[in-house]
């Protein structure tokens, strides 16, 4: 990323960029950097080509890139969730590979894609021609630091311990942080501190919060609590099987998470090998302490049955999941 931000500050710039990555925050801020540095005000309407989905053809592309820019430095052609990196498009991928190897000084191609597959000989050459950027979900300290800086531009603060309770409540990306704050400092007006009493009163829970939640009271022993919750995720238009299947994930990270700290590994070890954030895992291992490692691996069983039960018509979705629920919080 620093290396995209010295071309962008330098105007010095690749033939060719692919940025991909899970954190679609950033890859739309530096999509739009790019395009407002290449092309000034005006300069888009003769000056850019975008290409959304898998449909496009190398050869749209190659015509594409072949013009010359009208009336500026540079012409700019966007190929965005084209699908071209990875499998299932071998025969296209082969051809973009030779369109990269002839591409004017004056066009600069942007691939701006959700995976990319770095064995393809198209992601190799495409490191070759220009720059490839993956663009990973922060660190919750680099989260933490960017929402305090994020909630200054729009001038106010935040209370350090509403920053926790923030990442926690929201959506675990810079898209849903986004729209958080914005919702926090208008509500607690400008030069005010926000504080975890607003986050709670403004905010709407993820829908991994709300699964946290329940689970944690299913392990507390506490079913009108957990049924409280499934109910209010019904109401929200979340649907029963969605809800089954991640409640399923939660019951998975927290025996697994149990089942290491008992080896010995450390909080940090965990996150990394089970690839989540540091605070899922205390979350993990304290919503573990109210389980036995059995009671877990019979709730996994019983989620796979619920869900083979549902889809073959024995029960109902929003039964099942209060029946699931009650078992195990009673």
């Amino acid at each position: 990323m620093k290396e995209l931000k010295a071309d962008i500050k330098s105007k010095t710039f690749k033939r060719v960029y692919l940025l991909y990555g899970a954190e679609k925050y950033l890859i739309r801020y530096y999509e739009n950097l790019l395009k407002e540095t290449l092309l000034p005000p005006g300069a888009d309407i003769m000056n850019l080509d975008i290409f959304d989905g898998k449909a496009v053809s190398p050869d749209r592309i190659r015509d594409a890139v072949q013009t010359a820019p009208f009336l500026n430095e540079y012409r700019l052609v966007l190929a965005r969730d084209t699908k071209l990196f990875v499998s299932g498009r071998k025969a296209d991928s082969e051809k973009t590979v030779d369109i990269l190897g002839n591409i004017p000084e004056s066009t600069v191609l942007v691939f701006v894609e959700d995976e990319a597959d770095k064995r393809l000989r198209l992601f190799k050459r495409a490191g070759e021609a220009g720059r490839i950027v993956e663009f990973k979900t922060p660190t919750d300290k680099e989260l933490s630091e960017w929402v305090v800086n994020m909630v200054k531009k729009r001038g106010g603060t935040i209370a350090r311990d509403a920053v926790a309770v923030l990442l926690r409540t929201a959506a675990h990306n810079m898209e849903a942080l986004s729209t958080e704050i914005a919702k926090l400092t208008g509500y607690v007006g400008a030069g005010r501190e926000i504080k975890a009493s607003d986050i709670e009163s403004v905010c709407t829970p993820a829908l991994e919060t709300q699964i946290f939640d329940l689970v944690g009271a299913v392990g507390n022993k506490k079913p009108e609590r957990a049924l409280d919750i499934f109910s209010n995720m019904l109401l929200m238009k979340e649907q029963p099987l969605v809800v089954l299947t991640m409640i399923a994930r939660q019951f998975r990270i927290v025996l697994q998470s149990k089942a290491l700290a008992e080896k010995g590994r450390s909080n940090n070890d965990i996150a990394n090998f089970l690839s989540i954030r540091g605070f899922v895992v205390t979350e993990c291992l304290r919503q573990g302490r109210g389980f036995k490692t059995d009671d877990l691996i019979s709730a996994l069983k019983d989620c796979l049955e619920a869900d083979m039960n549902i889809k073959s018509g024995r029960i109902s979705d929003k039964l099942a999941v209060e029946t699931l629920i009650v078992k195990y919080a009673s």
